[in-house]
């Protein structure tokens, strides 16, 4: 039976203007991505799922309508415009800005769960966001997925060598777990989520690459949605913003990358389809 699983998409930034002249706003780019993965997953399971996507420019104050939310998974569409999942893009600023950013407090209240990879996370138990004290990831880096996380998406992450994730990643905060009385969890520790929320992975800097609370929230740190030329885009992009060296832009390009793909990128993105789909 046919089934399409309508997203409002959040945009909170804007691309490269030259990233958006090619490949549109961040929206577009998340939308191409899945749906991509849902031809792939019809083709590997014979469904007939497809995504819809809505954008909302949240920037400019423009929000989904509460009303059209699914609120749980056995509720069936109120309308053509019920929505059955949001996505929130990533963005240049970090959480522990929000209170400088109206918006991103009217937001937070909206979703009473803060936004985003690591505005989620801030919300999720004993947990904290900072700037990386140890610099940025850039480019194509490797995520050691945690076991659990690779078996409740077998399908889509089953066959990575050694359950490691290539993607590309654009970012300089990272989520920690406060230690029991005083201090933090030591960056070698494994790292333990209240239940049933779940870590799904970690690299060596970074020991919480994304959250998982099954049926209900799913959030990564790395950039599923973009490939080497988006990614060399924002480089060149925020390179001056952010008083970067030319030695230190090329280093993150190298990173990068200059082939169209050499990242698990699209695996990640089948593993968010069915999250969506309930598979």
């Amino acid at each position: 039976m046919p089934r399409t699983i309508h997203i409002a998409v959040l945009d909170v930034d804007i691309p490269p203007r030259t990233l958006y002249e090619t490949h549109g706003l961040c929206s577009a780019h998340f939308r191409n991505a899945l749906q991509d993965a849902a031809t792939r997953l019809n083709a590997l399971t014979g469904t007939d799922l497809s995504i819809a996507v809505t954008p909302y420019d949240i920037r400019g104050g423009h929000y989904p309508d509460s009303r059209h939310l699914r609120k749980t998974k056995a509720q069936s569409p109120l309308s053509e415009t019920s929505i059955d999942a949001i996505l929130i893009t990533g963005g240049a600023l970090g959480v522990y800005e929000i209170e400088g950013k109206p918006w991103m407090r009217k937001l937070a209240k909206l979703l009473q769960t803060l936004i985003g990879h690591t505005l989620v996370d801030s919300g999720a138990g004993d947990v904290y966001v900072e700037k990386c004290p140890l610099g940025r990831e850039v480019g194509i880096h490797t995520v050691q997925l945690k076991r659990e996380f690779v078996d409740a998406f077998p399908l889509a992450l089953g066959n990575l060598p050694d359950g490691q994730l290539k993607i590309q990643m654009f970012h300089g905060d990272r989520v920690m777990v406060k230690g029991t009385g005083s201090g933090v969890l030591p960056e070698t520790a494994a790292v333990a989520l209240p239940s049933p929320w779940m870590n799904i992975g970690s690299t060596p800097i970074c020991p919480i690459q994304g959250m998982y609370y099954p049926g209900r929230v799913l959030s990564v740190q790395g950039h599923y949605e973009l490939d080497a030329f988006g990614m060399q885009k924002m480089c060149l992009e925020f390179a001056p913003l952010l008083g970067w060296t030319d030695s230190k832009l090329g280093l993150f390009l190298e990173q990068v990358g200059f082939d169209y793909r050499r990242d698990d990128s699209g695996a990640f993105a089948l593993a968010v389809v069915c999250f969506l789909a309930g598979e």
